[in-house]
């Protein structure tokens, strides 16, 4: 880590300015308490229900790449500038930071989230045998399987040589970063989509299967807290679209949070 700043005149009551204990606190919460959730899961599927599907493992998957790759992440980011104003931190720190955020980007807001809406459709599946139910849902995985890729190679080919998506000096050849949001953007509407479809598709199976109303309507609300991601999902949107003009992204994480 260097202690040197970009810039020699930074105010000093700026660069002791940080949102990094508050980033932190926020994000280690929200990662905790779905790693209790992946636990819990896991230890009723394996040792009451004894059955563990390929679900199961993409949900462990799905966690572990949210851990390692978001909140170590994080952690790591931390110690070069994350919640620091962007001109008070060194160039050294800056390459290092956007480094790591990029297999940051590519590890947990891409794949985990990829092998969590897979986990959750898979999971679905056991609802019903209802041929256009599981029909739609495979096609939902498929879809997923499809933008995940797209998301990928959107980073992977953003510049050339890669190496330039982190680091400047190298005067690299990328595309457009207005289409690079372009591209962010049409990921983020997919995983709206895809989210109204795992909270809403199974409703009408629950409402018909042969158990007490007051568990058909809890599973209905269960389901929908995938709403609570479609809002996320559109708040994100709103800072992807600003992101551009953004010149102090490292101050405050706002797509990195609400991408969650």
């Amino acid at each position: 880590m260097s202690s040197t700043s970009t810039t020699s005149t930074v105010d000093p009551e700026r660069a002791r300015e940080s949102n990094t204990a508050m980033i932190l606190a926020v994000t280690g919460t929200f990662h905790a308490l779905a790693l209790v959730f992946v636990v819990l899961r896991t230890y009723t599927r394996a040792v009451i229900v004894k059955t563990m599907g390929v679900d199961d493992y993409m949900m462990i998957g799905a966690a572990l790449c949210a851990l390692g790759g978001g909140m170590v992440i994080f952690i790591i980011q931390g110690f070069y500038g994350l919640g620091r104003h962007r001109d008070t931190i060194s160039k050294a720190d800056h390459v290092f930071f956007s480094k790591v955020g990029f297999f940051q980007s590519i590890i947990s807001a891409i794949a985990a989230l990829a092998l969590l809406k897979i986990s959750i459709a898979l999971s679905l599946l056991r609802l019903s045998k209802n041929r256009w139910y599981s029909r739609t849902l495979w096609a939902l995985i498929v879809f997923v399987v499809l933008y995940t890729i797209m998301a990928w190679l959107s980073f992977f080919l953003y510049c050339t040589p890669l190496e330039g998506y982190w680091d400047k000096s190298l005067k690299p050849t990328c595309y457009n970063i207005k289409l690079f949001v372009n591209f962010a953007l049409v990921n983020t509407a997919f995983n709206i989509f895809t989210d109204v479809c795992f909270a809403t598709l199974p409703v009408p199976i629950i409402w018909v299967l042969q158990m007490k109303l007051r568990t058909r309507i809890y599973l209905i609300g269960v389901l929908s807290l995938g709403y609570l991601a479609v809002i996320m999902g559109i708040i994100k949107a709103v800072y992807q679209i600003a992101q551009p003009g953004n010149k102090d992204g490292t101050f405050r994480q706002s797509i990195q949070f609400w991408g969650l």
